[in-house]
Order: C-alpha cells, then sequence, then structure tokens
C-alpha cells in the first residue's frame, strides 16, 4: 500500500507542478495524504479546505457563459467561481484566494482521480469528465468546451523555439490557440486519434510514443478550456498511457526534476515549431526502467 500511496501523490504533485506548485503547506498536505490513503473522502478534504477560509460551494444553477468576457467577475480579471460567502455571492474576488484554493482543491481531485478514474474510451467527452472532477468544485463551467474568443487565442511564454528549457535569457514571444468556434471539431479529432491508439497492440513503443506526442501536443494547442488544460490533458494521457501498457514514472516529473522543465518547455516547442521530438523524448524517458526493457514489436 506504501508504493500504491506514493504513486497517487506523485501523480497529483506532477500534475501541480504544471502550473509552478509545489507539495503545499503541512495542513493540506495532511489533506491530500489522508484522500490519498482513503482515511477521508475527497469530499470532506475539500470542504474542509473551503471552511478554513469561510467559505462554501455555491451548489446554484450555472450562469450561461455566452462570450469570453463571461467567464469573468464584472469590473475584474477574475473567474467567476463557485467559492462564496455572504459578501460575494456570485464568487470570491481575491485572485490571490481563489488560485490558492483552486490548486488546492484540484490536487485533491487528481489523488481522487488516480484513485476511481474516469471510465470512458479516452474520446473528447473522457477529457471533459477528467477536467469536470477535477475542477467542478470550483468553476460552473468545469468539463465545457471554451467559449470564445472568436480569433485566436494569446497567450505569452518563454521562446522554446530557439533557447533551451528554463533558459533565463529566453524573451517572452507569443503563442496562439484555437479560436472558439474551431474547438468542438479538432479537439474532437485529437481526441479520437488517442483514443484508437490507446486500444492498438500493433504498435511499438517508439511509433506509440511519437503519435501520443503528436496528438497530444496538438490538443494543447486546441486548449479546449478556459482554465486547467495542462493538469487535465496530463490526467487523460497518463491513464492512457497506462492502458496502452506504458504506464509514466510521474515521481520523474516533480517540480524539483529536470523533466519538470523538460516538459513545460515541450509542449511550447511543439506550438512553435511543430516538431515533436522533444515530446517525444520527455515520455519514452518518463517509462519505469523495466517497462523501457519489455520486449515490444519494432517501432
Amino acid at each position: 500500500m506504501r508504493s500504491e500511496l506514493k504513486r497517487r501523490l506523485d501523480a497529483a504533485d506532477a500534475a501541480l507542478a504544471f502550473v509552478n506548485v509545489g507539495p503545499g503547506d503541512a495542513r493540506h498536505r495532511s489533506l491530500v495524504e489522508g484522500v490519498a490513503a482513503e482515511r477521508l473522502s475527497t469530499e470532506q478534504a475539500v470542504l474542509y479546505t473551503v471552511d478554513q477560509h469561510g467559505l462554501r460551494i455555491d451548489s446554484r444553477r450555472a450562469p450561461a457563459v455566452r462570450s469570453f468576457d463571461d467567464y469573468l467577475i464584472p469590473g475584474t480579471f477574475v473567474l467567476r467561481n463557485r467559492l462564496v460567502d455572504e459578501l460575494h455571492p456570485d464568487g470570491i474576488d481575491d485572485a490571490e484566494l481563489l488560485s490558492l484554493l483552486e490548486r488546492q482543491i484540484s490536487r485533491l481531485r487528481i489523488v481522487e482521480l488516480e484513485i476511481r478514474p474516469v471510465r470512458g474510451h479516452f474520446d473528447y467527452e473522457h477529457l471533459k469528465q477528467v477536467h469536470r472532477r477535477m475542477f467542478g468544485d470550483i468553476f460552473f463551467w468545469a468539463g465545457e468546451e471554451r467559449v470564445g474568443p472568436e480569433t485566436a487565442m494569446i497567450r505569452f511564454a518563454p521562446d522554446a523555439a530557439n533557447h533551451a528549457p528554463g533558459d533565463p535569457a529566453a524573451p517572452m514571444t507569443k503563442y496562439s490557440y484555437f479560436s472558439g468556434p474551431e474547438i468542438a471539431e479538432a479537439a474532437s479529432v485529437q481526441c479520437a486519434q488517442l483514443s484508437h491508439l490507446a486500444s492498438r497492440s500493433d504498435l511499438g513503443r517508439n511509433r506509440f510514443f511519437d503519435l501520443v506526442a503528436e496528438h497530444g501536443g496538438e490538443l494543447n494547442v486546441v486548449h479546449p478550456f478556459r482554465d486547467g488544460n495542462l493538469r487535465a490533458l496530463w490526467q487523460y494521457a497518463a491513464q492512457l498511457e497506462e492502458q496502452a501498457g506504458y504506464p509514466i514514472d510521474t515521481a520523474g516529473f516533480l517540480k524539483e526534476t529536470r523533466a519538470h522543465s523538460v516538459a513545460m518547455h515541450a509542449a511550447f516547442h511543439f506550438q512553435a515549431t511543430n516538431d515533436n521530438d522533444v515530446m517525444f523524448h520527455l515520455m519514452d524517458g518518463g517509462l519505469p526502467q523495466a517497462q523501457t526493457a519489455r520486449t515490444l514489436p519494432p517501432g
């Protein structure tokens, strides 16, 4: 059970490393370990986390999201959320507190997903269910396709095409993601390709990881959700790879590891160059040693 407990904790910590978050303080860690050991239900841990800040989770019907601006609390740059109190009946507007709770709660839910994963066929609906379970306590729109913007969504990150992972000299550069109207078809196509891979037994390891890197990289460029894409995609891909017989050693991707830095770089490198080589070698190197030594058909 100790090794299984560590696996659950490592999986959640590796996912949170994608948003540059460490293991958390002692109180939070105690809750996470309690859920991982199944001494405490995830619901209890989530409610305790929220209650610590005098908040509760709003169970009212989700407000409509018709445009990209509808994701924000009016007059702020804070995402609408389900964490409320008497002064904030439509969601807290403290960005720092929301970020803290969103990361703490999603870590608890990722541990739960390791214990009771989504059962599905790795299609687009499967990915949506992963996202919904991960973020449903926090956002009304969890598991729902991103609405807008009508043109490409722009984000800025270090230049991954011309600089190595972690290079402090890398300038910030622009990365484009799919517009809202393009998401449904594009995400469905990429998830269908990944779903097909999960059931194939005729691919060697190299070809399998090459295709996962390609379609996973494309799915990240689609960015189907308003927030939480990397964590949801990580969880989805890790489950897919395990089902296909290639379980990833998530301990190798914790925040203090070089693999974590390379993983962040790999997504942007693919986006900038359409070259999945960095992503391929990252995943190939993430297999446990016993798994890499397994005899497989040539790929």
